[in-house]
């Protein structure tokens, strides 16, 4: 049975707008952000899309669990895709952090090492596994995190092909639908992204598949008409970020200084030393928390005071 999408037609159409606006097959480099939770496969497909194994030599080294997230930050690294010149950025663990903070440092590193922005972000999912809660965090922290303008440059892949389409192209589109009316948020980045999406197997990338890929990539600077994401509008998104949510943050600010008084007070009159013991180890978790939350408001305050206005310049500038 045939792909219940006709995919590659549909993006082929953005062929002569790009042609147009002196923007086909330019050799200025595409540059990517791989964005996904470990395990997902971003480090696997950026390999693939540059042509390389995944040996010790292979540009972004493939690790399981938390030495992904802990042991690496984003990096960037240059190469070719059916002849155009590309840079790929990949994140290991940005979005495993449940903390909005981390995510977001994680963020402004991965954004700030291509100075010329980003022409697409790489939404990774896998294919052949559930859509955790924690990926559903992950998409709400991708909207707070870059703003509306995140989804203009927003393509998905699906990686672990070779499981997920043993039963053909059709019946994963199929199982695909169902999944999108039982997850609100899975349904969400297919809805933003529309056609710009495709499931590949990392081990066995063919041509087919990265002309598609190029295609999506080449729809996304049709739509933004060359234009990539850059750290003014990131910055733009930060100050939103900012302002609705600078309430809350200071409100769990004396939240925190609140218990750790009331923490101390009750270590003072303790004669127990085991208890003491217990009570310094939540002091000191208190303490780093409350750091955090300061450091947080600091820039949220420094960002507001410095405000970009509407005429920010395009042009990416480091955090």
């Amino acid at each position: 049975m045939a792909s219940s999408r006709p995919y590659v037609s549909e993006l082929s159409t953005i062929r002569g707008p790009l042609k147009e606006a002196g923007l086909e097959r330019s050799q200025v480099p595409l540059t990517l952000m791989l964005l996904g939770k470990t395990g997902n496969g971003k480090s696997s497909l950026g390999n693939a899309l540059l042509g390389c194994n995944e040996s010790a030599e292979a540009p972004f080294q493939v690790k399981s669990g938390f030495v992904s997230c802990q042991e690496h930050e984003p990096r960037l690294e240059e190469g070719i895709i059916q002849e155009r010149p590309v840079n790929i950025i990949d994140t290991p663990g940005v979005l495993d952090n449940v903390n909005d903070e981390q995510a977001l440092d994680g963020i402004c590193k991965a954004i700030s090492l291509n100075p010329g922005g980003v022409t697409a972000f790489v939404i990774v999912l896998r294919a052949d596994s559930r859509f955790t809660k924690e990926e559903s965090k992950a998409v709400d922290q991708l909207q707070s995190l870059f703003g509306d303008k995140f989804w203009d440059h927003a393509i998905c892949v699906f990686t672990h092909g070779d499981v997920a389409l043993r039963g053909g192209q059709a019946a994963f589109e199929s199982q695909l639908k169902i999944a999108r009316q039982q997850v609100s948020n899975l349904d969400t980045i297919l809805t933003k992204v529309g056609v710009r999406w495709l499931i590949v197997d990392c081990h066995n990338l063919g041509r087919s598949k990265l002309t598609e890929f190029v295609l999506m990539l080449d729809s996304v600077r049709s739509k933004n008409k060359g234009e990539c994401y850059t750290n003014a509008l990131f910055k733009e998104a930060q100050l939103r970020y900012a302002k609705a949510n600078g309430p809350a943050l200071l409100a769990s600010l004396r939240k925190t200084k609140k218990e750790l008084r009331e923490l101390k007070k009750d270590y003072k009159q303790l004669q127990d030393t085991m208890s003491k013991q217990l009570l310094e180890e939540k002091i000191k978790a208190l303490e780093g928390k409350m750091e955090g939350q300061e450091t947080q408001i600091k820039t949220l305050q420094h960002d507001l005071t410095a405000a970009i206005k509407k005429a920010a310049k395009k042009s990416c500038e480091l955090l």
